[in-house]
Order: structure tokens, then sequence, then C-alpha cells
């Protein structure tokens, strides 16, 4: 499966805003950023030694461009930069496009209200909030431009204004806010156990298309075929990987 890797720009000085999810390395002392992948490393591989789209990772090291990360499982890869994203906050990602951004968010376990901030690719030195809103079967990511004034402060909408990004996202946090953009916890990310377990399965996925399978069950009782979560999760899927090959 392939996918779109982030794109080269300056980095924002604005990202120096927030904090860092920072991870403690218990065994060495040491303290490592939390970071997401972009692509799935090395490609044409399905096993306990590949990373996949959207798995959880520590990194240990950086290079020259290049970073060494341990996944959930514990194994150790040694992957280029623009293949993973640096989380802050649990939300704050860096450098990732609105495309990485929708095939992050379009990932099981994420639900509507999922989300994440990402710098805007049409307006450098500003921000995105990009958003999974859910409505019946239809499923689809939301972008809103996060304004910033000269003093510095961020905004939405004109009604309400915020000194950080961090009160920015507790506000729309509250179900009380009465907008309409509800958030409901950060971009969930991916236990690559979870993501060998799927790719390990029987079914060969590369011979399925979203098409088929609702070819298969038109015309059928398809809550007994499939479950809802199944027929959803897998339209997420086929969502991901029809519609991109791995760029660099």
């Amino acid at each position: 499966m392939g996918c779109l890797t982030s794109r080269l720009w300056h980095r924002s000085a604005a990202y120096r805003l927030e904090d860092p999810v920072v991870m403690s390395d218990e065994a060495s002392g040491n303290h490592m950023h939390m970071a997401v992948a972009l692509c799935n490393f090395p490609p044409q591989r399905s096993d306990e030694h590949t990373i996949f789209l959207g798995d959880s990772l520590n990194i240990i090291s950086e290079d020259n461009g290049m970073l060494t990360v341990r996944s959930s499982s514990g194994t150790e890869f040694f992957i280029p930069h623009t293949y993973v994203s640096k989380v802050h906050n649990r939300w704050l990602f860096e450098r990732i496009t609105r495309r990485n951004a929708e095939q992050l968010l379009m990932l099981p376990p994420n639900y509507s209200g999922c989300f994440l901030i990402r710098e805007s690719q049409s307006f450098p030195g500003s921000y995105s909030l990009s958003m999974r809103q859910d409505g019946g079967h239809v499923h689809n990511v939301k972008h809103y431009r996060i304004h910033q004034l000269h003093n510095g402060w961020y905004y939405i909408h004109h009604s309400h204004y915020f000194s950080t990004l961090t009160q920015l996202v507790d506000y729309y946090s509250r179900s009380s806010n009465g907008t309409y953009c509800q958030l409901t916890e950060p971009c969930l990310l991916q236990d690559s156990n979870t993501a060998v377990a799927i790719q390990r399965s029987s079914l060969n996925w590369r011979d399925l298309s979203w098409s088929m399978v609702q070819r298969q069950l038109k015309g059928t009782n398809q809550e007994s075929l499939v479950s809802e979560g199944l027929r959803e999760t897998m339209k997420a899927y086929f969502y991901v990987t029809e519609s991109s090959d791995c760029e660099d």
C-alpha cells in the first residue's frame, strides 16, 4: 500500500508555542518524541518488521534527515524523516498535508469528531483544523482554517479568540460550545500489533475493491453477511488505499 509522504516546507516558529509529547525510555533514561507513520515501511512487506500507515512511533534519535524510531511492538527502524510526522500535545502534527490528515482520520478506530491540527498548505505559517465528520453512512474529513491576529491570538470564527492552540482545542472539545465544530478526541493512532493482525488476515485485500464488495452485497441481507462496523472499517480501508501511490 502506498502513501503520500509529507511535503517539505519551512517549519513555522509557531510550533514552539506548544510542547511536544515526550515519552520516557526507562531502560536508557532517554526521552523520545511521539510520531506517526505516514507510509508503510519498508514497502511490499506485511509482518512484524513493517511500519504501517497510522502506527504510533517513538523517535529515538535523528541523524541527517533519517530517524531511528521504535514501534509499539518494540521493533526499531531507520527511516526517512519525510515518512513520519512528529506529534505535539497528541493533536499537533508536523509537516503533514491535507491528504495525509484525511488518510489518518479515516483509519479505524477514528470516529466522528476525531481531529488534528496541522500547518496550512495554502497559508504557510498558519494552521488548519482537520476533523472527521460522520453522517449516517457518509464519512468525510472537514478542514477549517485557523486564523491568527497580529497579536498572536487564534480564531476559527470571529466570535471566539484564543491566546494558544491548546485553549482553542479545549473550547471546541466542550459538549456545550454549541458550534458546528465539535471535537471529541485527538486522532487515534494505530497499534502496530493490531495492524499486523489485519495484514495477516487470510483475506487477500490487494485483490479487493469497495465496488467489488458492494456488488457482492447487493440484493442480499447485508446485516447477516457483514456487520455494520466491519463494513465501515472496510470502507475506510479502501478510501485510504485506492486513491494514492507512494511519493517522496
